[in-house]
């Protein structure tokens, strides 16, 4: 049977369902068994994000805990963490999150721990560890959203997933689609938005 591993890029996964009005708590065990499908082995969900120091961000910090501390209990899913930091301009910072993830991918592929790879991003600065995944003999398959399929990433993939369609056939397990009311907080995920190809920044400390 295929063995598959998924591979989600939490920030951009949270921002992408925002972008289009979906709720954001999401059971990742039925998201990852519903992408990879009845006739394919999942092996595990590695799921990557960043967190708030305590020391600098304790309010963040205690916010953001109850999130993660359900990805930790989580079946078959591993947590990787980079690091929030504080910049200059009074915002946030995402640092190690991006270099986990592509550094990781490789090393998995190359220990041949799976033969198919379903990568959940937007983020383009991944394509060159993606294409060495797909170097390696691994089946490359992309989770987009209709509205933020990259060409750069289009082309890198062997196959595309609507996230769309996965997250309808979802609706009977997870939180219906909704429009979030702007007063709604969002501690589940680091809120600090990924611009493609760009550092990740936030301007404001207004944060969950």
């Amino acid at each position: 049977m295929n063995r598959v591993c998924v591979f989600i890029d939490g920030s951009g996964l949270y921002f992408g369902l925002k972008r289009n009005n979906r709720a954001t708590r999401v059971d990742y065990y039925e998201f990852s068994k519903t992408i990879v499908g009845p006739d394919r082995h999942l092996v595990k969900t590695h799921y990557y994000n960043s967190a708030y120091d305590p020391s600098l961000s304790p309010e963040q910090y205690k916010t953001q805990q109850p999130f993660l501390d359900s990805l930790s209990m989580t079946p078959h899913l591993e947590l990787h963490l980079g690091r929030l930091v504080p910049t200059r301009e009074g915002g946030f910072k995402e640092v190690g999150a991006d270099v986990k993830f592509a550094s990781e991918i490789v090393y998995f592929s190359a220990k041949n721990l799976f033969d198919t790879a379903i990568v959940i991003t937007e983020n383009t600065d991944l394509i060159s560890a993606l294409s060495q995944v797909k170097e390696l003999g691994v089946h490359l398959e992309l989770g987009l959203f209709r509205d933020g399929q990259h060409r750069e990433l289009l082309n890198v993939a062997d196959r595309t997933i609507s996230l769309d369609d996965v997250f309808e056939r979802l609706n009977a397990k997870l939180i219906p689609v909704v429009k979030e009311k702007p007063e709604e907080k969002q501690p589940e995920v680091a809120p600090v938005k990924k611009k493609v190809g760009r550092p990740r920044k936030v301007l404001s400390t207004n944060l969950p």
